[in-house]
């Protein structure tokens, strides 16, 4: 394992050699591409503020908990970042200095004096009204009468995200062999290895077989694009970008999933059942449907402004 390896090397470790080996470590324990990119990006900004700090060689063995906690105060005295980015910060902080006890580079957690801030929860995830999914919708047929084949497979895609709750990732996985649709349901391998299964809606049902009666490559995947027979997630992110434009609505593949769960919420669906259906690990994370948004926070005030 890799915290063995790194243990062996006895040779002095600089702060930049500690996070190439900490994204390794991660890697090996699956975290996803974008975790390991956003930790990068949250050590990168630290180490540029230690470069500020001490004349190279930057080693690990110069760092104390005195940095880590000064570095703590530089974050929140900036008033110009969110105060869920400096938690981020923090908290990837915190897991790097847990990694460097592991591999014995050092020997005391140096973050263990850094206090996460405080911030009020508030829902600021956006969502579609049903006014604007049906908008999406209507340009979707439109885009069948100038080209049918590429408009339903914008119109399947839309339906896996909105309907049944996909994340773009997972849309992207579906195989032919998912789909029953003798019992209406769709089996997912989502997020970490977590295995699901979703009921179908009768429009998605029909936009699927819609799609695969004219879709012209061989291939286990159900969605596949002009050139390959795998569509790709940024291709599915850039038919999205181009509705944006074209209606003027912020829409992405995790607006759509959050539409689908916040729909779940406003019909009286069961927190547990709603984090059933979209795969979260915890009901902590679905809770957020059932809060407020910021939006409907402010329509709420313009009924009630004097």
């Amino acid at each position: 394992n890799i915290a063995g390896r790194i243990i062996m090397n006895t040779a002095p470790v600089t702060i930049s050699q500690s996070i190439e080996r900490f994204k390794i470590y991660l890697l090996e324990n699956d975290k996803s591409l974008n975790t390991i990119k956003s930790y990068s990006q949250d050590l990168n900004y630290f180490f540029k503020w230690i470069q500020q700090r001490y004349e190279p060689p930057h080693l690990i063995s110069i760092l104390t908990s005195t940095d880590l906690k000064d570095y703590e105060r530089h974050l929140k005295s900036d008033s110009t970042i969110a105060p869920s980015t400096i938690n981020r910060r923090l908290i990837t902080l915190m897991k790097w200095s847990e990694f460097l006890v592991t591999i014995g580079s050092t020997y005391i957690n140096l973050a263990n004096n850094i206090k996460i801030k405080k911030v009020q929860r508030q829902n600021n995830i956006r969502w579609l009204t049903r006014k604007e999914v049906g908008k999406l919708l209507h340009a979707i047929e439109l885009e069948k009468q100038q080209n049918y084949k590429k408009g339903v497979l914008h119109q399947t895609i839309v339906y896996l995200a909105v309907n049944l709750g996909l994340r773009v990732q997972e849309m992207c996985d579906v195989k032919l062999a998912d789909i029953d649709v003798q019992r209406s349901i769709l089996r997912i391998n989502g997020k970490g290895d977590k295995y699901r299964i979703v009921p179908m809606t009768e429009n998605t049902k029909e936009a699927i077989d819609n799609w695969l009666k004219v879709r012209d490559q061989q291939s286990d995947y159900l969605l596949v694009s002009s050139k390959s027979n795998y569509i790709t997630t940024r291709a599915i992110q850039h038919i999205f970008k181009k509705y944006s434009r074209q209606l003027g609505i912020e829409i992405t593949p995790h607006s759509l999933r959050h539409t689908y769960c916040k729909q779940l919420a406003q019909q009286g669906v069961d927190i547990q059942s709603i984090a059933e259906l979209a795969g979260h690990s915890s009901v902590d994370t679905t809770r957020i449907y059932v809060t407020p948004s910021i939006r409907e926070l402010k329509d709420a005030l313009k009924k009630t402004e004097f």
